[in-house]
Parts: structure tokens; sequence; C-alpha cells
């Protein structure tokens, strides 16, 4: 309660959300002419981010990979950066049939007319009988593309279009490899988003409408999530200029961007009604400004701790995870761009209307009944009663559920499956049926003399490599200059490597340089490029093979680079970089949550519940996509692992959504236990007057999240999975039985700050405290309907 002002007292200040607010609110058509404006011109930059996005990038700056691909590139002349395999396939002809080697040679020469291809190897050349398939149906024409991994990308979809004029009826002819993949899999999810987001808007709405109960209130959070998302796209084309973005994070933009703009349109509209329904014979524009005070003010706390959580993101030196990074903290600044200035706008516009078009059957949403005898309060109040029962059942459900998580196996999975019918996932596959798995994406060994050109130590230390890698049990196949040399003069030393590099013919000019100093050897692994086989063969290569047949003394550097050893690679930035990223995070909102709630143990017990529901997700997440259970629900198949990125980026992003619901309820909580010193009496009004928002909010994100289960893409299904049941245990176990339960039990020692520290820590306020009145309206005094629902910056207190 506010305490009265005596005569000549000066009025305080309006907290400045409250005159941003106003502000909004009087100019309220100048706000959304300019909203349009930047959506028009968002509009324009949407095709430039989906048209430039790239697949998952796995170059580590520094990293071993990384120093192989920068080789092939500055070294070599054809400047060769990646090997490709064109599958031509029949049921019906053999590769000796002429109309068979007709389709060959006409893709050969297609190709080779094609920007962004540097050399191709003919099948039917000699020395080329280990290209057909055993049951001489298949024929594969191995292509060098240049370039780094977007101009592969981009230049992937234009070699398959050229080679599709040279496929017959009887005839298929398929792109694979890692460019041709990604490129299929960025196709597949921009298919897969557009169905996600036309099943999980339609019952999003459905949602809001039950919270609601009128058409303009809850259509108003969904158009404004949709506004807010087409304005991140657009702000990410344009740094798409500048940067380069991965697919994945248009399904990450996509989740977080729709679920957090429609959750924080939706507290401050339903605050908005509340003001409304208390409001006197206050403005429009007052009115507003009290949402933005309240609602408002939590809403800019909670997206600036999502955007401190994501920036953590920052701290692992791989693109894909500053890529994700990037995209996030953009979509997040934006949802809340448009919450603070043109919400509030439209909420101005809207006035009491928004409230109209009642849907029947739902009139009572539209009321306030009191939340002091709803079925939240006496739900509580059985909690309270026995903390340590319900307590303790919902914490050993969630550390059963988190079980699972200590067997968490990572890998990587190309994306084959997810792409199964379009050319380079029907390629790829069929490569791995009738040659070995290895060939569409080889490992590439790339071997340079410090000395200059090599000579006959260097050579004789080559060919030692060589011969260790191809007795290797898991090698296929080892493409080599001294075996190259040897089949040429029957020799492999300096001799025989000056009279090839004189040769105006150049056929080792994709093996050796022009100068004879770098040279690479291209190996066939009989497994795919994640499986555990060829992590494991890579791993041989890079600590045993190497070291013993090009120590130090040979003079001969190796570096090991290709798909499967940029997988390691990235894997052991995941490892250097996690602990940096999880102690930036967990101290930083450590250090926020205190700032917000002035209480040591309300800060760690809040960092406490939100590992538990991260890790009771975490949990569920292996037991299901690792483990294999419910694959034929979920229309998977298992590979044993999860996608090495998602764990880390699932994690950040978690802890930044479960901080808002924790923001919500405990300044609630706060706000009465300032009011009241009844620790008792605090979490019950906490609960019960943000339960049916937050319930409702979580429901909203559950409902987006879960529609992403439904694409083929692996890691968007494994995301949408893990997003969807932490915000569901978050929002029910977690917010309504465990925090509750705890904070019972330890009673006044809630609220415990030792006052040196309150003295030093700023104030943080998040509650609404004196608002501003109009009209003489501000002397202090609550009406009862406003008493009653209280003045919380999290949610409303109509239930």
């Amino acid at each position: 309660m506010n305490p009265q002002k005596t005569p000549g007292q000066a009025r305080p200040a309006p907290p400045l959300l409250h005159r941003l607010g106003v502000w909004s609110a009087a100019h309220a058509w100048r706000v959304v002419a300019v909203w349009l404006v930047v959506l028009v011109g968002a509009g324009l930059l949407v095709p430039r981010f989906t048209d430039s996005l790239t697949g998952s990038s796995l170059s580590i700056t520094g990293s071993e990979s990384a120093r192989a691909e920068k080789l092939m590139k500055e070294e070599f002349d054809s400047a060769i950066t990646e090997d490709v395999v064109v599958v031509f396939d029949s049921a019906t002809r053999s590769v000796k049939d002429p109309a068979f080697r007709d389709a060959v040679e006409r893709g050969i020469d297609r190709l080779k007319d094609q920007d962004g291809v540097a050399s191709v190897e003919d099948p039917y050349a000699p020395g080329g009988e280990a290209q057909f398939s055993g049951d001489g149906r298949t024929a594969l024409v191995l292509a060098g593309l240049t370039g780094d991994e977007r101009d592969r990308q981009a230049v992937a979809p234009k070699l398959q279009e050229a080679l599709d004029d040279t496929a017959r009826d009887d005839i298929k002819v398929m792109l694979t490899g890692s460019s041709a993949l990604n490129a299929a899999v960025v196709e597949q999810e921009d298919k897969d988003l557009a169905r996600a987001e036309s099943i999980g808007l339609p019952i999003a709405l459905l949602v809001l409408l039950v919270a609601f109960g009128t058409l303009v209130a809850a259509g108003l959070p969904l158009m404004l999530g949709v506004f807010a998302l087409m304005t991140s796209f657009g702000v990410l084309g344009a740094l798409s200029y500048i940067t380069t973005f991965d697919t994945f994070v248009q399904a990450v933009v996509t989740m977080l961007g729709l679920a957090l703009g429609i959750d924080y349109c939706l507290f401050m509209v339903t605050r908005q009604r509340e003001e409304l329904g208390s409001r006197g014979d206050r403005s429009i524009p007052e009115v507003v400004g009290a949402t933005m005070a309240t609602a408002g003010k939590a809403v800019l706390f909670s997206g600036f701790t999502v955007l401190v959580s994501v920036a953590g993101l920052l701290l692992v030196r791989a693109p894909v995870f500053r890529s994700m990074a990037l995209g996030v903290m953009v979509a997040v600044a934006v949802m809340i761009a448009v919450a603070m200035t043109l919400l509030p706008a439209v909420l101005a516009l809207l006035g009491t209307r928004i409230n109209r078009l009642a849907v029947p059957g739902l009139r009572r949403a539209v009321q306030h009944p009191d939340p002091e005898h709803s079925v939240w309060a006496r739900w509580t109040r059985v909690v309270l009663r026995r903390p340590v029962l319900i307590g303790g059942t919902a914490t050993l459900v969630l550390l059963l559920a988190a079980a699972p998580v200590f067997g968490l196996k990572l890998g990587f999975d190309v994306g084959a499956s997810a792409v199964a019918d379009a050319p380079a996932g029907a390629g790829y596959n069929l490569v791995a049926k009738k040659f070995a798995p290895g060939t569409a994406t080889p490992v590439q060994v790339v071997v340079t003399s410090s000395d200059g050109a090599l000579d006959n130590a260097g050579l004789k230390s080559l060919d030692r490599l060589s011969t260790l890698v191809k007795d290797n049990k898991q090698v296929d196949g080892v493409l080599s200059l001294t075996d190259a040399l040897k089949e040429q003069t029957g020799a492999a030393d300096q001799d025989a490597l000056r009279t090839a590099l004189a040769d105006d013919k150049g056929e080792l000019d994709r093996i050796v340089n022009s100068s004879g100093r770098a040279t690479i050897l291209t190996v066939f692994s009989k497994s795919a490029p994640d499986s555990d086989e060829t992590i494991d063969l890579v791993h041989w290569i890079r600590d045993t093979a190497a070291p013993q047949a090009a120590g130090p003394e040979s003079g001969l550097v190796v570096d090991t680079g290709g798909l499967t050893a940029q997988t390691i690679d990235v894997g052991a930035e995941i490892n250097r970089g996690t602990p940096w990223v999880l102690t930036a995070i967990l101290g930083m909102s450590f250090l926020l949550l205190l700032l917000a709630f002035r209480s040591l143990v309300l800060a760690l017990s809040a960092i406490v519940m939100n590992l538990l529901s991260v890790g009771a997700a975490f949990g569920l997440l292996t037991w299901v996509f690792q483990d294999g259970t419910g694959e034929a629900l979920l229309d998977f198949t298992s590979r044993g692992f999860i996608q090495a990125y998602l764990p880390i980026l699932t994690f950040v992003v978690l802890f930044g959504l479960s901080m808002d619901y924790e923001v919500f309820l405990i300044s609630r909580m706060k706000e009465e236990w300032d009011r009241t010193k009844d620790n008792t009496r605090a979490v019950t009004v906490g609960v019960v007057h943000t339960a049916k928002v937050i319930t409702a909010a979580a429901a909203i994100m559950v409902v987006v999240f879960a529609s992403f289960m439904i694409t083929s893409v692996v890691e968007v299904k494994q995301m949408g999975f893990a997003l969807a049941v932490a915000v569901l245990v978050d929002a029910t176990l977690i917010r309504v039985v465990v925090v509750p339960a705890v904070m019972r039990l330890l009673g006044a020692a809630n609220w415990w700050l030792p006052k040196w520290l309150d003295r030093a820590l700023p104030r943080v306020q998040l509650t609404e405290g004196p608002s501003p009145a109009a009209d003489g309206a501000d002397s202090g005094e609550a009406g009862p309907e406003r008493a009653a629902a209280g003045t919380t910056a999290s949610a409303p207190s109509s239930d």
C-alpha cells in the first residue's frame, strides 16, 4: 500500500517503462506506421536469409581439419576442397550397355562445364574398375569441388539440375556427398518448418481462446508473434550479407520466435485486461503505462535473461554455435522491441475492444473470478500442507527422468535419413549399399613438406603412411601419390615425381600440387562418415599412423581433414567450451536472480530448479532418441547417439526459458512477502495469481515446440522434443509442486540477504510499487478489485 502524500509533497516520477507505455499509447498510429515500414523492409530481406542458409558448418578455426581444408585451397592449383560422387544406377541396364555408358559420358561432359568443378574422374578410364558396383548396374563418377562450404552448397543443386538432363527413364543420376546432403537438408527443413507452423499455430490459437475467451485478445499475441518472427528473419537477412547462418538457425529461431513472441504478448495482454478491469477513471494511456510498469518490466528482464544465456554460446569457437547464438539473440531482441513499443500502441488502439468477439462457451475466461478460491488455490494449500510427501515425490520423478542422461552419447548424423527421397540421400544410401559407405565422404589426409618439393626420404615416408593406412582393416581403398607414381613409372622417387610434374596431361593434379611439396591421401572408409568405426579410423591416422610413418625427422606435416575429422574437432571444441559456457550462464543467471529477488536462497534454488527440469528433459531425450524408445511413434530410427551440438544449445535455450517462469512466479511471491512478511501467504498468493497464465504460456510453448517433432531432420525433431518436455515439466512439476514445497520448508530463510550485500547491490524492482494514476487517483489507496488482483510484474491475477 502506498503511503499518503502530505500537502506539497512532490509526486514521484513515473517509472521509465510506464512513461514508455504512455508515450507509445499517445503516439499509437505513428508507432504502428513505423513498424509496418520495418515489416515491409524485413519482408524484402527474408528471401535473402532463406536463400543463404548453409548446412551445419563444422569448421573449427585452428583445428587440424580446418588446416587441411586451408592447405587444399592454398597449395593446389585446382583448389579442390571436397570430393563428391555422382551415382549412375539402373535396374535393367549393365554398365557395359552403350546407353548406360553414353549417359555417364554425357554426365561427365556436363560436370566439366559447370563452375565450381575442378576435376572429374571417368570410371571407364584405365584403372577405374573400382568405380563399378559388384552387380554391374551402378557406376560412380568422382568430382572435385572448389570454394568454401557456402560456395559448395550453393553449387550442388545446380550440378544436380545439370545432371538431370542426362538421366533416362531406366537410368537414375544422383549427386551425393557432404555439400549435396547439406543442400538437400536445407530444402527439407523449409518444407518441414512450413508444415510444423501450419499445425502449431492453429493449436496455439485454440489455447489462447481458452485462456482469453475472445477472438481479439486471443488473436493479438499470435499475430504479433508472427509479426516479430518475420521481422527477425528480415534482420537476419540483412546480416547474411556479412556472415553465414546455419540451416538449423531457421528452425531454432522459428521455434523460439513464435513461442517467446506469443508468450511475451500473452503476459502483457492478460495484464492489460486486468488493468482495464480495475481502470477506474484512468485514461487508456495510463492503463497501458501501468501494464508496461508491471508485466512489461518482467518481460524486459526475462528477455534480457534469455539474451545473456544464449550469449554464452559465443564462448564456443565453432561457427555453428556462433551462428545460432547470433540468430537467437536477434530474434529475442526483436521480440523485446515489439513487446516494448508496438504492443503498447496496439493495446491503446484496441482499448476496451480487446474483449470483443467473445467465444460462446468461453465467456467465463473473460471474467475475473477470485483467484484465492480457485482450483490453483486449493491445490497449493494441499502442497503446502504436505510439502515433504508431495514435493519429495515430484523430485523423485524428476530424478528418475533425468537418470538416463548419465549414459548420454554424442555423435553426428550427416542427415541422409532425413532426405532419403532426394537424389543426395538416395545416392548416399545406394553408395553405402553397393560400395563402401565412406566412398561419398572420404577422409582427406594432406601431407606437406617443410623443405620444398618431396625428396626421396619424404616420398618414402609418404609411401609408408599410405601402406599403413591401406593395411587398416577399416579402409576400403586409398588414392595416394606414391601408388600413382609406381603405376606410371614403376618407382616412387624424386625422378618419377619430376617426370610426373612435367607431364602436360596433369593426371596427378588432383593429388599433388605443382611444386611437389603438398599431396593428398584420399582414404575411403568401409563405414559411414558418422560411424564409430570411421571416427576411430581418423583418430588412428592422427595418433598412430601419421607419427609412425612421418615423424618429426621426416620433415613432413600431416593434417587429416574431411567430414569425419570435422565432427571429431567439433566434439573436442564442445568438450573444451562446455565448462566455460555453463560457468558463465550459471554465474550470470545467479547474479541476475540475486538482483531481481534480493535473496541468496531464492537465486540459488532457482538455478537448482532449472537444472532439475533441464536434466529431466535431457534424460527423456536420451531415453527416446538414443535408446530408441518410441521410434515408431515419433517416426525415426535411433542412431544410438544425440546430435553433438544439440545438448549445449538446448541447455542454453532451456535455461533462458526457465528463467521466464521463475521471474514471473517469484516476483509475485516477493511482492506479497514485502507486503505481509508471511512466507506461506506469499507462496500461496504467488502461485494462485500466476498459475493460470503460466500454464497457458507453457501450453503454447509445448504446442509450438512439439509441432516440430513431425519434421524429418533429426536435430530439429530432437530439439523440439527436448524443449517441449522441459517446458511441460517446468510449468507443472517444478512451478506448482516443487517450488512451493521447497519454499514452504525453507520458510523465512527464502528471503534472507545479508545487510551488507543488500546495501551493495543495485536496486532492480520487478514489482510495480507506486503506480502513477490519473486525475488525482494517486493517493495510494488501492481499490478493492486492485488490491485483490495485486500488482505483479509477472502475470495477471485473473484465474
